[in-house]
Protein backbone atom coordinates (compact mmCIF):
# COMPACT_ATOMS: atom_id res chain seq x y z
CA UNK A 1 0.00 0.00 0.00
CA UNK A 2 1.12 3.28 -0.73
CA UNK A 3 1.66 5.78 1.67
CA UNK A 4 -0.18 8.87 0.78
CA UNK A 5 -1.00 11.84 3.03
CA UNK A 6 -3.32 14.61 3.20
CA UNK A 7 -1.62 17.90 3.35
CA UNK A 8 -4.03 20.47 1.91
CA UNK A 9 -8.28 20.17 1.62
CA UNK A 10 -10.50 22.81 0.28
CA UNK A 11 -11.35 24.89 3.12
CA UNK A 12 -14.82 25.76 1.48
CA UNK A 13 -15.42 22.08 2.14
CA UNK A 14 -18.78 20.35 3.65
CA UNK A 15 -17.20 17.00 3.84
CA UNK A 16 -17.80 15.17 0.83
CA UNK A 17 -15.85 15.56 -2.60
CA UNK A 18 -13.89 18.21 -2.42
CA UNK A 19 -10.40 19.42 -4.11
CA UNK A 20 -7.47 18.16 -2.06
CA UNK A 21 -3.44 17.81 -2.41
CA UNK A 22 -1.79 14.73 -1.32
CA UNK A 23 1.92 14.07 -0.64
CA UNK A 24 3.09 9.98 -1.74
CA UNK A 25 5.50 9.77 1.17
CA UNK A 26 7.54 7.21 -0.90
CA UNK A 27 8.27 9.53 -3.88
CA UNK A 28 7.13 13.08 -2.87
CA UNK A 29 4.90 13.06 -5.59
CA UNK A 30 2.19 15.72 -5.24
CA UNK A 31 -1.51 14.20 -6.21
CA UNK A 32 -4.55 16.51 -6.84
CA UNK A 33 -8.14 15.91 -6.18
CA UNK A 34 -10.76 17.90 -8.30
CA UNK A 35 -12.87 17.81 -11.02
CA UNK A 36 -11.82 16.84 -14.32
CA UNK A 37 -11.58 20.01 -16.88
CA UNK A 38 -13.98 18.73 -19.78
CA UNK A 39 -14.94 22.10 -21.62
CA UNK A 40 -12.95 21.73 -25.21
CA UNK A 41 -12.23 25.49 -25.23
CA UNK A 42 -10.58 25.08 -22.26
CA UNK A 43 -9.27 21.97 -23.24
CA UNK A 44 -7.62 23.42 -26.81
CA UNK A 45 -6.25 26.66 -24.37
CA UNK A 46 -4.05 24.01 -22.57
CA UNK A 47 -3.33 22.03 -24.98
CA UNK A 48 -1.89 25.24 -26.64
CA UNK A 49 0.13 26.12 -24.10
CA UNK A 50 1.38 22.80 -22.65
CA UNK A 51 0.33 19.45 -24.91
CA UNK A 52 -1.56 16.79 -23.25
CA UNK A 53 -0.36 13.94 -23.48
CA UNK A 54 -2.05 10.28 -23.59
CA UNK A 55 -3.51 9.62 -20.34
CA UNK A 56 -2.94 12.65 -18.75
CA UNK A 57 -6.52 15.43 -17.18
CA UNK A 58 -6.58 18.68 -16.67
CA UNK A 59 -7.90 19.09 -13.12
CA UNK A 60 -9.29 22.16 -11.44
CA UNK A 61 -8.32 23.48 -8.28
CA UNK A 62 -10.73 26.42 -7.01
CA UNK A 63 -8.58 29.96 -6.02
CA UNK A 64 -9.72 29.65 -3.01
CA UNK A 65 -7.25 26.80 -2.10
CA UNK A 66 -4.16 29.22 -2.95
CA UNK A 67 -3.23 29.69 0.30
CA UNK A 68 -4.30 26.12 1.96
CA UNK A 69 -1.59 25.17 -1.19
CA UNK A 70 1.02 27.33 -0.78
CA UNK A 71 1.16 26.42 3.11
CA UNK A 72 1.21 23.05 2.30
CA UNK A 73 3.71 23.20 -0.72
CA UNK A 74 6.11 25.39 1.60
CA UNK A 75 5.94 23.12 4.78
CA UNK A 76 6.60 20.13 2.42
CA UNK A 77 9.77 21.65 1.10
CA UNK A 78 10.73 22.58 4.22
CA UNK A 79 10.71 19.27 5.14
CA UNK A 80 12.84 18.26 2.23
CA UNK A 81 15.12 20.60 3.18
CA UNK A 82 15.19 20.50 6.95
CA UNK A 83 13.90 24.18 6.71
CA UNK A 84 12.23 25.71 9.27
CA UNK A 85 10.71 28.82 9.18
CA UNK A 86 9.36 31.23 12.30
Amino acid sequence: MTGLRLVAIDPGTDGGHCPALLVDDATGDLLFQGPQVTSESELAEVNGQSPIGPGEIVGRIPARMRGVLLKALTEEADADTGTERL
